[in-house]
């Protein structure tokens, strides 16, 4: 290794945070193979400017959000792929929906308003149909996604940074030596690599999810804007192609599905916020296995960003789970199964007998949701939360019920309070905790009890104070007074106290 070019790209890639002397007494050639950096020159300039405008644009955030959204653009578009993944199917790039595809799904969407209104007890959002190219669609979430993983992203991009930094074996030799980092130490540049690969991974995923994402709710969140129904055109002709589904159907198939969920979650404000809730408190308790991650890293070059690019999600994060978290990831899985089996019964309700191919289109969703899409996959593995309904087919089943007993008013009442709801051991059918049994000699004891003949009169004196007087109370003593009933009036004042085995 050349010292001197090893110098240059040390000094460019830290600028004025170097001071001179800083790089005096260390074993330059040692740090460069254990960063594996590159032995050519210009590959060294060139990664010292990647390595600038890579911390530049992160900041304080513990995500490169720049970076993040570029990949995302990018995968959207077909631009850049998962890597390891099948390159992106349907169709290519962005396409901006045209003037006839926007008639074409508008007018599906007024069809499916017609037809939900009269058997749905909540308003129909009377918003007109967003109808999205892909880059609109991220646009439009990303806001909604960012709080979500900005926990899990903080936890793993220390995790990251600590692994990479106990590989180099250098945090304290290069602290010693008085050389600042970006961000004032050695750890806050370790992070900033780690904010910047999980903001890669991040990126691919939610760049996946607009390839295949037919609406802003296909995964059960309110990802949009508050109150708007929005189908992204390209999407929806992809399926529609890819399953050989009638189009005119499935335009108002899947706009009437998006209407549902639009009307559902602004008729139940704390739904939206809880399910938002609940991924936020998952992911503040999320771990990941050190041990892989450790692996991971041995051979991860840190002066190649491209190369950090090119990393499999699994090859990364493992992702380890309590029992707590277990507990809370079960309960969102729940909501989610009831958001989308109560969206699938009221749409089946008011679609049925009037679309061909009704139960076609439901068994291609059934699927989709059953199996998970190779972008969900890749969410799961980046986030380490897993987005996937559970028991679905018994949360229909139980609104059905609810529907059939209640009524239409009976069943959206339950969305009033999550209390409300079925839990998830009443979806599963497993049974509850079970309860202490009396005993058989509890059981006798309480044959033998009778009700006074007169049960209304001996009530009616209770009420009136009848016999309060003989009533037992507590002594001086704190014993239980009794007064014995072949005693008189006058009495009062004696009788048998039970404070152990005193008498009185």
């Amino acid at each position: 290794m050349d010292e001197e070019a090893l110098k240059r790209f040390l000094k460019e890639t830290f600028g004025d945070a170097l001071p001179e002397g800083a790089l005096d007494g260390l074993d330059l050639s040692a740090l460069a193979q254990q960063a594996n950096l590159p032995q050519d020159p210009a590959q060294l300039r060139a990664a010292a400017a990647q390595m600038q405008n890579m911390f530049a644009a992160q900041g304080e955030s513990p995500v490169n959000w720049d970076m993040a959204e570029d990949i995302a653009r990018r995968t959207a578009a077909g631009q850049a792929g998962i890597p390891g993944a099948p390159d992106p199917s349907g169709t290519p790039g962005d396409p901006g929906p045209t003037d006839s595809t926007i008639t074409e799904l508008r007018q599906a969407a007024q069809v499916a308003r017609l037809w939900l209104d009269p058997v749905i007890s909540v308003d129909v959002p009377s918003t007109e149909l967003g109808v999205y190219s892909r880059g609109t669609w991220l646009h439009r979430t990303l806001p909604r996604w960012k709080p979500i993983v900005e926990p899990v992203a903080k936890y793993m991009a220390g995790a990251i940074g600590e692994a990479i930094a106990a590989q180099l074996g250098q945090m304290g030799e290069l602290g010693g030596a008085g050389m600042p980092m970006p961000g004032g130490d050695p750890a806050a540049m370790m992070e900033r690599i780690g904010g910047t690969m999980f903001g890669v991974q991040f990126g691919h995923a939610i760049g996946s999810l607009a390839r295949e994402a037919a609406g802003t709710t296909d995964l059960g969140l309110p990802l949009g804007r508050d109150g708007e129904p929005a189908l992204v055109a390209a999407n929806v002709e992809d399926l529609i192609s890819a399953h050989s589904l009638d189009p005119g159907a499935a335009r108002i198939f899947l706009a009437a599905r998006e209407i549902a969920h639009a009307a559902l979650f602004a008729s139940t404000p704390w739904l939206g916020k809880a399910l938002f809730s609940a991924i936020e408190d998952y992911s503040r308790g999320i771990t990941l296995d050190l041990d892989a991650l450790d692996e991971m890293v041995r051979d991860l070059d840190l002066s190649d960003p491209e190369a950090m690019q090119a990393r499999r999600p699994e090859e990364m994060f493992v992702f380890t789970r309590r029992a707590s978290q277990e507990r809370a990831l079960e309960e969102l899985a729940t909501t989610l199964a009831l958001v989308e089996a109560w969206v699938d019964h009221v749409t089946t309700e008011a679609l049925d007998g009037k679309l061909p191919d009704l139960e076609a289109m439901r068994e291609v969703l059934r699927r989709r949701r059953a199996s998970g899409g190779p972008a969900e996959e890749m969410l799961s593995k980046t986030v380490g939360i897993e987005l996937r309904p559970r028991r679905v087919r018994e949360a229909l089943s139980w609104w059905e019920s609810v529907r059939d007993t209640e009524g239409e008013a009976g069943r959206e009442a339950k969305w009033d309070h999550p209390d409300l709801l079925p839990t998830p051991e009443v979806l599963s059918g497993r049974p509850q905790a079970p309860q202490p049994r009396a005993s058989e000699d509890e059981v006798d004891g309480l044959a033998d009890v009778a009700l006074p003949e007169d049960f209304d009169a001996e009530l009616e004196k209770l009420l009136s104070g009848d016999g309060q007087e003989r009533a037992p109370r507590e002594d001086e003593q704190g014993g239980l007074h009794r007064f014995d009933d072949d005693r008189g009036d006058g009495d009062e004042g004696r009788g048998t106290s039970t404070d152990g085995d005193d008498e009185r």
